[in-house]
């Protein structure tokens, strides 16, 4: 039997047709066959500790401290709510300089190790980095997954909509792992790529829909998929050259979606003060002068705007609907996809969805297996031309 290391991208498809099986069973998909892979563990950073902002470390049980080169430096150290700090060329735990500028703090076995107020699974590595400290946890691919899951997407969801939630969180942070290889870390544990809560975050669901389909991923020209997804589309996902960072490839072009109308944010509309706009169009740079108009110019398939006009006593500009977005605040303008309509000294904002559009729709995914479409179904549908492969 063969062996394969696999840091983050695999020469592989997956050309299968599936089928829906019992949502009391695990559906079946594609494994590879004679082949046993090996995934590296997920680096995670929760955070960056400072002299005005440290962060506490704690362990119920003693850990053992490594150097960056994986050699023991001591073992039977105990942690107690220890701040995490910095010389001028070493890390320190309480005060203590350890001599190296990286350190990696090891559980007991059966214990974890605890940042702040959260809880991980594996280990924790601190690097300084000038007048910091970063704080990294090294997890196995399974238990980082695990504590996305309900983390990104609400428990309550069908099992089906939380096991194409797995597998794309699954997917996803392997193709950062290929595309951030040589660098400190993999992801971030927020939105910025994917809102990770360690042991705390992980529930049960969460941790059920991992176990299901533990090792499956989604592939697309022998690549891991770089699997977006979002909240709610309001009736189509967006092509992905709407989103930064994402390639147009055909799984990430965009469908039909008749799925998510149990969301809140199916449909919506704010209303905002012109001077608001205009105060913060111009604390972003945008203008200078008086606002006297804002429309949309140009939308694509979707009504997904690409570009927005703003009229101002200093002249006329345009700007993309991503900008306008930033400007307003991403938890008030739910979405791009909106009409703008102005009413006196107001505008009124009508639009649909939640999020930036590409790839899965969560709000969706949890309408098509309510219906009693299985995972694969889901996936299949929300990124067509990629295929589900068992690779571990």
């Amino acid at each position: 039997m063969r062996r394969l290391v696999l840091a983050a991208m695999l020469p592989l498809t997956a050309l299968a047709v599936f089928s829906c099986s019992s949502i009391q069973e695990p559906v079946s998909v594609p494994t590879l066959a004679n082949v046993t892979m090996t995934v590296r563990p997920v680096r995670v950073l929760l955070g960056v500790a400072t002299r005005a902002e440290p962060l506490m470390v704690s362990a119920r049980s003693d850990v053992t401290v490594l150097d960056g080169d994986g050699k023991t430096v001591r073992d039977k150290v105990s942690l107690r709510k220890t701040p995490v700090g910095f010389t001028k060329k070493a890390v320190s735990l309480g005060g203590v300089d350890w001599g190296a500028p990286a350190i990696i703090l090891v559980p007991s076995p059966g214990d974890h190790i605890q940042v702040d107020d959260t809880v991980y699974a594996g280990e924790i590595v601190l690097v300084k980095r000038g007048e910091s400290v970063a704080v990294v946890n090294r997890v196995s691919i399974e238990d980082y997954v695990a504590g996305v899951v309900t983390c990104e997407m609400p428990s309550r969801f069908e099992r089906a909509a939380l096991e194409a939630q797995a597998v794309a969180a699954r997917t996803y942070v392997l193709w950062q792992m290929k595309q951030r290889r040589l660098l400190l870390y993999d992801v971030t544990d927020d939105t910025g790529s994917q809102v990770y809560g360690g042991i705390t975050g992980t529930t049960g669901s969460g941790k059920l829909a991992t176990e299901r389909t533990s090792g499956t991923v989604l592939m697309y020209n022998w690549q891991f998929l770089p699997a977006f997804y979002f909240s709610t589309c309001g009736g189509r996902t967006v092509n992905a050259s709407y989103l930064r960072g994402a390639p147009l490839i055909e799984p990430l072009t965009g469908v039909e979606c008749g799925y998510c109308k149990a969301s809140k944010r199916y449909r919506w509309a704010i209303t905002i003060p012109g001077e608001e706009i205009e105060g913060a169009l111009g604390q972003a740079g945008y203008i200078t002068g008086k606002l006297l108009d804002l429309s949309v110019v140009k939308a694509i398939d979707g009504g997904w705007v690409d570009t927005v006009e703003i009229k101002s006593s200093e002249g006329v500009k345009q700007i993309s609907g991503y900008a306008l977005r930033q400007v307003v605040g991403t938890s008030r303008l739910y979405s791009t996809n909106f009409e703008i309509e102005k009413s006196g000294d107001k505008y009124i904002l009508r639009g649909r969805g939640y999020g930036h559009g590409v790839g899965l729709c969560q709000w969706g995914a949890n309408g098509m297996a309510d219906l009693g479409h299985n995972y694969v179904d889901i996936l299949k549908h929300y990124y067509q031309g990629a295929g589900v492969l068992k690779i571990y």
